[in-house]
């Protein structure tokens, strides 16, 4: 039986380059959740350092014009999570530990505590198989 859809999904860069770049291999995947979470009316959750993860990936990518569709248009319907100094401190915690194992990122690092202890642990729209890995879940 298939599981309800969340009522709250974290949002990654890779969800959201997904979304912009219709070539990327994920976005046919990406505009399906996009519907599902409309049809839900989910609330989409990110924080700033994945925002400015995202802005410049898709400023180098596709280009200027669809990062500033990112800025002027998703950065407004999204809900930020309160990132302070003692979560920062955790997540250079997290990196220490694993990231030269699992080759994360300082952000993946961040955007894990910041679901683990914030967040409560909802779902994330990613296609980076690091957040699986960190036993994280992730839509599908």
């Amino acid at each position: 039986m298939p599981r309800p859809w969340p009522d709250r999904v974290f949002c990654d860069t890779s969800f959201f380059f997904a979304c912009l770049e219709p070539r990327d291999v994920h976005h046919e995947d990406a505009m399906e959740w996009l519907r599902l979470s409309r049809r839900h009316r989910t609330v989409f959750w990110s924080t700033w350092d994945v925002l400015s993860e995202s802005v410049t990936l898709l400023r180098r990518k596709p280009g200027y014009p669809r990062a500033m569709r990112f800025v002027e248009r998703v950065i407004p319907a999204l809900r930020l999570a309160a990132v302070d100094d003692s979560l920062r401190l955790e997540a250079l915690e997290v990196f220490k530990r694993f990231a030269g194992d699992k080759k994360l990122s300082f952000c993946d690092c961040l955007s894990y505590v910041v679901l683990t202890t914030v967040l409560e642990n909802i779902p994330t729209a990613t296609f980076d198989a690091h957040f699986a890995a960190m036993g994280l879940p992730i839509l599908d």
